[in-house]
Order: C-alpha cells, then structure tokens, then sequence
C-alpha cells in the first residue's frame, strides 16, 4: 500500500510539473505578447498623433494607417521573439494572413469604439484610442493564440 501511495504521489508530482511547465509557457507568451503589444502601441499613437496633429489628417483615417502599420510590425515580432519555439511549420504567409484578419476585426473594435467614445461622450481622441486598444488587444490576444500561431495550450 505504501508502495502504491508513492507512486501516485509520484505520478502526481510529473503531471503537477508538466501543468506548471505550460503554465510558465502561457505566462512567458502573454508577457510578450503584451510587450510586444506595447510597442505597437507606441508606433500605432505615434503615428496616429504625427499623422493628425502635424499632418492634418482626419483622426479615424490616420489611426487605420497607424493600425495597419503597427500590424506588420507586431506579427514580425510575435513570429520570430513571442511564438518562435513553439511554432512547428513556418507557414509565414498563412500565418500574417490570419493574423492580418484578426488584426482588421481588432482594428474595426478599435475605430468603432473610439469613433464612439470622441463622438458621443466628448473624450479626447487619444484617450479613446488608448481604451479602444486596450479593448480590442485582448480579443487579438485569444484569437491570434490558438487560430493565428496554433498554440496548444
């Protein structure tokens, strides 16, 4: 009995490490992710101030093409630094197409409710895109994880 006792306890402790190790695995991803999320932030409300404030440009128009810009600039970065050990097969082009879609939806989230917050509730444009990102990177999140770089977890 004694015996068996170990052994479960045994079994038991591999299964608790292997759940520690994905658990560590999905921390380690969602921190870069975010990371790299943040940088984006800084070239999509980088550009979108450039673009509105010294340019002109209407502020729904220039935050769909810092969105865009800031668009390739993150799949390259959770392609090679966020994912890059736990992708099997490259898929490159299949994979920023993927993300490209997601990231459209979560540009449309964002222009809709920042459109939204400036129009109907007066807040100041950057204020309302920051939300508005903050919103939309979380479905980004969870979707570009398992469709977008096929993460198991």
């Amino acid at each position: 009995m004694l015996i068996i006792l170990g052994r479960i306890k045994v079994d038991m402790t591999i299964e608790d490490e292997k759940k520690r190790g994905k658990f560590s695995l999905f921390v380690a991803q969602t921190i870069k992710y975010f990371l790299v999320g943040g940088i984006g932030v800084g070239v999509n409300l980088g550009l979108l101030y450039v673009l509105t404030d010294f340019l002109g440009i209407w502020y729904i128009l220039s935050q769909g093409i810092a969105i865009a810009v800031s668009i390739t600039n993150n799949f390259f970065l959770h392609r090679y630094w966020t994912f890059k050990n736990e992708i099997v097969e490259p898929k490159t082009l299949e994979r920023y197409t993927k993300f490209f879609i997601v990231s459209v939806i979560g540009m449309s989230i964002q222009l809709v409710l920042t459109f939204m917050l400036v129009e109907n509730y007066a807040m100041y444009y950057l204020s309302a895109a920051v939300l508005s990102i903050i919103v939309a990177s979380a479905f980004n999140y969870l979707v570009n994880r398992k469709w977008t770089f096929e993460i198991k977890l």
